[in-house]
């Protein structure tokens, strides 16, 4: 996953880490769209990158969206950032499928599908569902696992899924 440790080195507005800015960049191998982590969960990705620095865009921000699956019934959805009625980062999952419920403590993880992100990086765990309501507002409350409040150094993985042959076919 070619990991490089990357220190936090500005914040975006807000009372939490919504969007922020750490030293590294193109230079270092550093493109848009790469996992960002902290203690091996899942924080956002970087969004745009110049020469000696990037931005990181949190998935407890409402403007990304990315792939998970509830790992236990690998049912799959688009993970969003919220800020939950008390104020606290949240995250929701929409778009899973409606035969199955998933739990409270399930944990969601990156699917691998969408960006280039290895699958499997932990997102948070299953807080309660609003399953039974109008199908528009069905969604999965999904606590993070990182902790937004404290980031100073992440490290985001320079991960490059490689495309392999397709087996068993012939070029005609």
């Amino acid at each position: 996953m070619k990991p490089i440790a990357c220190t936090v080195i500005g914040k975006g507005d807000g009372n939490y880490f919504s969007t922020f800015t750490i030293n590294r960049g193109a230079r270092d191998g550093i493109e848009p769209y790469m996992a960002v982590t902290i203690s091996g969960a899942l924080i956002g990705f970087t969004e745009e990158v110049y020469d000696a620095t990037s931005t990181v865009r949190t998935i407890i921000d409402s403007n990304a969206s990315i792939s998970g699956l509830i790992q236990s019934s690998r049912d799959q959805g688009t993970v969003r950032g919220t800020l939950g009625v008390d104020g606290t980062p949240m995250c929701r999952m929409y778009y899973l499928p409606d035969d199955h419920l998933p739990r409270p403590g399930d944990i969601v993880v990156t699917s691998g599908i969408g960006m280039s992100f290895p699958k499997g990086i932990p997102i948070g765990t299953v807080r309660e569902s609003t399953r039974g309501m109008e199908s528009n507002k069905q969604y999965i409350v999904v606590e993070p696992a990182a902790d937004f409040e404290h980031i100073e150094y992440v490290i985001v993985y320079r991960y490059k899924p490689a495309a392999s042959a397709v087996e068993g076919r012939t070029n005609t």
